[in-house]
């Protein structure tokens, strides 16, 4: 995409932003399972605990500054034996969708868990009950990408009156 400049992160300058897009994903979407869209400041100490963890966390910008979308890599899990595992997330705007921000935003953040030799990535996609996983937007982008899929978790959430599940993907990040 044209004109599209990837960042680090900057908590403070960047919340408001982060908070706008991720809030529309909680209110509207199964991508997450939160159901109350966090404030600025939430998203603020979030991208924050990233960094101090040495974890890429990265923004997209369009020419004239206007966040696009963002991604991150996230403890996969808190013991020790995972540490070479993490998870990731991406949460794009509106009009960024189908414009090359997401595979953009994630070869950055599969480039600097690769420069941190970390081993695996691994996508939690949540799940539209009334969509088959294989049409699943989010699913489709992460095999597209080169993950593998690992299965579903079948109703582990609960989320506009319906119970659904996560599709897990995992990446191994030790191939070039």
């Amino acid at each position: 995409m044209d004109g599209l400049h990837l960042r680090p992160v900057d908590p403070n300058q960047d919340a408001e932003a982060l908070s706008s897009i991720y809030g529309r994903y909680v209110r509207e979407a199964w991508v997450s399972f939160e159901v109350i869209p966090p404030p600025p400041e939430a998203m603020q100490e979030r991208a924050q605990a990233i960094l101090e963890k040495q974890l890429p966390y990265v923004v997209a910008e369009n020419s004239d500054g206007r966040l696009l979308g963002y991604a991150y890599a996230s403890p996969y899990r808190a013991r020790a034996a995972y540490q070479y595992s993490v998870e990731n997330s991406i949460y794009l705007a509106p009009e960024a969708q189908g414009r090359g921000v997401a595979k953009a935003l994630m070869d950055e953040v599969v480039k600097r868990c690769k420069d941190r030799e970390l081993k695996t990535m691994i996508a939690v996609v949540g799940l539209d009950p009334n969509v088959p996983t294989d049409q699943n937007q989010s699913v489709r982008f992460h095999l597209k990408y080169g993950f593998k899929s690992i299965g579903v978790l079948e109703n582990i959430g609960h989320k506009f009156g319906q119970w659904t599940g996560t599709a897990v993907l995992q990446l191994d990040l030790s191939t070039p």
